[in-house]
């Protein structure tokens, strides 16, 4: 009996610093984020010099999140690496509140851009990666930045409706603090794993992981359509900015479920079927926004939408990290949030532009339905295939 207390003792401390990192990461993140392409306009900025700053973080993803997290898998030094990449964001937050002029915040929101896009990538190697020693449940923790982004976003909106815009950056840099000594205490996994060989092009090889990357990459896709289109839809049908909040909130907080009973459902679907009904998922909730020309019912969908993001994330992530060697956790991670992070929005942002201005907004989600049924298609080729037996 005490050897059983001494390992949940052992185990309970890496799940709570787990645990705290997401919730803290996304406290922070929603604090500011979610406002500040208002912010800009307020400043008299252009909407094309709003959507020129947007592409800034996509980019930085898609190129800096690899090399970052290659060099980090090398050295050894994730953990380290995040805790730097943390400190040097939430600095350059505090300095994005002084500049007023479109030069000054694009010089400003390019840095942020590269010293954040290896943040997500290392931490979720290493918390995955020590779920999987543990025998951790990961959806457990990373539900918990659920929980954060939501209230934060909903907390901080109030706040800055009453406040202005003043505080926000002093605010979301003191609650990045926090998080680079979290970051410190996440393992960093065996020392012996440094000594396995290869590159991290070796990831490549395998088959079944690039079908995997391909498919979050086109589920990417219909993720930052929703995150880019959602609003404009709401208010395209005649619904007000609260819907829209109370649409981000039904999201978030019903992922709750499906991320925390994840890894269950997974066991019941052999693993990469549970990724498949996530996508079916999210692409029921994007049919209902097309069906409804209610505002109304556009947060029940955005339910579904929730339940499916849940199921979704969590376990690819798992997925990913059972097929790819610990030497090279970061660079697999840093792959999957180059494609869903990186190329997805530089492809859906003007894709969905365009379909929104030519066709129609509803048609716009018609894409994130064709887009869901492309990686649905790919996942199921790699199950046929065998590349998850």
């Amino acid at each position: 009996m005490l050897n059983e207390g001494a390992v949940g003792q052992r185990a309970g401390r890496p799940a709570l610093y787990g645990s705290l990192f997401y919730l803290g990461f996304f406290l922070a993140a929603g604090a500011f984020a979610p406002f500040l392409s208002v912010y800009f306009t307020e400043l008299g900025l252009s909407g094309q010099q709003v959507g020129l700053l947007a592409t800034l973080s996509p980019i930085s993803t898609l190129i800096f999140a690899p090399l970052l997290s290659s060099l980090a898998d090398r050295k050894r030094r994730r953990a380290r690496l995040a805790q730097a990449a943390l400190a040097l964001w939430g600095l350059l937050v505090f300095f994005l509140g002084f500049p007023n002029t479109f030069g000054g915040i694009a010089l400003l929101m390019a840095l942020i851009a590269v010293s954040f896009s290896p943040i997500m990538a290392t931490a979720d190697s290493l918390i995955a990666r020590m779920a999987q020693r543990r025998r951790l449940n990961y959806g457990g923790m990373r539900l918990w930045g659920s929980i954060g982004f939501a209230t934060s976003a909903l907390a901080f909106g109030a706040a800055w409706e009453r406040l202005g815009f003043g505080p926000m950056f002093v605010v979301g840099a003191l609650l990045v603090l926090p998080l680079v000594w979290i970051a410190g205490r996440l393992e960093e996994g065996p020392a012996q794993a440094a000594r396995q060989g290869g590159r991290p092009t070796d990831l490549l090889r395998d088959t079944g992981l690039v079908l995997l990357l391909v498919a979050t990459f086109l589920a990417g896709i219909s993720n930052s359509l929703a995150i880019t289109f959602e609003g404009i839809y709401v208010r395209f049908l005649g619904g007000s900015n609260f819907l829209i909040g109370v649409m981000i909130a039904f999201a978030a907080f019903s992922e709750l479920p499906t991320m925390f009973f994840g890894e269950r459902i997974a066991r019941l679907l052999r693993g990469p079927q549970s990724v498949i009904l996530s996508y079916i998922l999210m692409g029921g909730a994007y049919l209902g926004y097309i069906w409804t020309s209610n505002p109304a019912l556009l947060p029940v969908f955005a339910i579904l939408k929730g339940l499916g993001f849940g199921l979704f994330f969590p376990n690819t992530v798992h997925i990913l990290t059972d097929r790819a060697p610990e030497s090279w956790s970061a660079s697999a991670q840093s792959l999957m949030a180059a494609g869903m992070f990186g190329l997805a929005p530089l492809v859906a942002g003007p894709l969905g532009g365009l379909i929104h201005d030519r066709v129609s907004p509803t048609a716009v989600f018609g894409l994130g339905v064709l887009s869901l049924a492309l990686a649905g298609g790919v996942m199921l080729l790699a199950v046929r295939r065998g590349d998850f037996a």
